[in-house]
């Protein structure tokens, strides 16, 4: 005699919301939209409240909205926003710099045009670029 198995319920987590509730005028019609890599506009279509607020690369909608409403419901200054958002503006400013320095640095093609190396391991002998990597 075996037990009976039991049925396995697999449950579809819910998506976040795309349109919130306003605080202020209590109508489902706030919207985020990511102006730029920094920084994203959460505005209310009906009554017409709308603030920059920081954006992360990993920020969701649900997170922009967070700070909006902090913004309007007083926890939280519009100043204070807007030192964050400079800080990411100057952070990214900075990555890119770097970014663009690295890319001069390293050569796009060969420097001499050869596409072989040499393995040092193996008694000096030319391998070519594909099979330079691998170890038998």
């Amino acid at each position: 005699m075996g037990r009976r198995r039991r049925k396995i319920v697999k449950r579809t987590p819910r998506p976040f919301p795309k349109v919130f509730y306003c605080p202020l005028c209590n109508q489902q019609a706030v919207t985020v939209v990511n102006v730029s890599g920094y920084a994203a506009r959460v505005s209310c279509g009906s009554c017409g409240v709308s603030h920059d607020v920081p954006w992360y690369r990993s920020s969701m909608p649900v997170d922009a909205y967070s700070i909006w409403y902090d913004i309007v419901m007083g926890r939280v200054t519009e100043e204070e926003v807007a030192q964050k958002i400079e800080r990411l503006r100057a952070v990214q400013e900075v990555v890119l710099e770097e970014v663009g320095e690295l890319t001069d640095e390293v050569p796009a093609e060969p420097v001499d045009g050869d596409t072989a190396t040499v393995d040092k391991s193996a008694e000096g002998e030319v391998v070519p670029e594909d099979e330079a990597g691998r170890q038998d």
